[in-house]
């Protein structure tokens, strides 16, 4: 990776991009330049203070860059380092055009729920085959606005320099960290309410926890265990979700290893309403007053 050298005053000049519906708190992405081909380079300056987090983060994509991994038209992987005043503080990557958020595309009531799954199914897919690679990766940190997909239906994965290529090196994953119920499962490897080691688990957890939060219309973290497995058994009982997946949910706090739901996607019926966690609670209001 080269190093472009920048003064704060060049920073303060460029245009910051918009990020409508992307979750980011650690970082501001600008506009940079455009390439040969009229393609948006953007700069992405790390608000980290830790010279130490941020050079795990520039070795990570380093390393992720020198795999079979980059191979993977996929992952938007960094291309150069920027030094601001002499500092490492971020990276140059390329803009996925005409493209919106996994997150986006669940929450709007337009799009049908059939390419909904449909493209749940190919992202669980890719992260299987990335998985299935001899190079040490872990995602880190997977949550619905970390996917674009585009016009032509492509997927892309951004955000790599939170990922791992290491069991070691700490991350921060949304889903860890909003389910306590995952804390203290010693599969997890949850160190504090922060950060955490990557692990396979964890990143199945996590797209499994967005293929549930979508099902049920809902943030579901925040359930007690009791509330959480008398959901997942409801989801089966309407025939929502199949018994593998009933058996896979309920696995999340167990210590057996976490698999994929992605196999089973296609068992579940586009019309789930009647599965919407709401829908569940004004049932559950009903039964008992009954």
């Amino acid at each position: 990776m080269n190093e472009i050298a920048l003064k704060e005053s060049d920073i303060s000049k460029l245009k910051k991009y918009p990020l409508d519906g992307i979750w980011n708190s650690e970082s501001i992405i600008y506009y940079y330049k455009k390439d040969d081909d009229m393609n948006s380079i953007l700069i992405k300056k790390l608000l980290l203070t830790d010279t130490q987090k941020v050079n795990k983060k520039i070795e990570t994509i380093k390393r992720i860059r020198d795999s079979e991994l980059s191979e993977y038209k996929e992952l938007i992987l960094p291309e150069d380092i920027i030094t601001v005043g002499g500092v490492k503080s971020g990276f140059t990557i390329r803009e996925v055009v005409d493209s919106i958020t996994l997150g986006e595309i669940l929450e709007n009531r337009k799009i049908p729920n059939s390419f909904k799954l449909d493209i749940l199914k190919r992202i669980g897919e890719l992260i299987r085959k990335v998985q299935c690679q001899k190079q040490e990766f872990y995602f880190g940190d997977l949550h619905e606005y970390n996917f674009l997909i585009n016009k032509d239906n492509e997927i892309s994965i951004i955000d790599l320099d939170s990922a791992s290529v290491s069991k070691k090196r700490l991350v921060i994953s949304t889903y860890m960290v909003m389910d306590y119920k995952t804390h203290n499962i010693p599969k997890y490897r949850v160190k504090n309410y922060v950060n955490s080691y990557p692990s396979i688990n964890a990143d199945n957890y996590s797209y499994n926890t967005m293929v549930l939060n979508f099902l049920a219309g809902d943030r579901l973290h925040k359930l007690s265990y009791d509330e959480y497995f008398d959901y997942i058994k409801y989801l089966y009982e309407v025939g929502i979700i199949p018994s593998e997946m009933r058996d896979i949910y309920i696995n999340h706090y167990t210590d057996k290893k976490n698999k994929l739901v992605v196999d089973y996607l296609d068992m579940v019926p586009t019309s789930y309403e009647r599965g919407c966690y709401n829908v569940y609670k004004a049932l559950q209001k009903i039964n008992k007053k009954d």
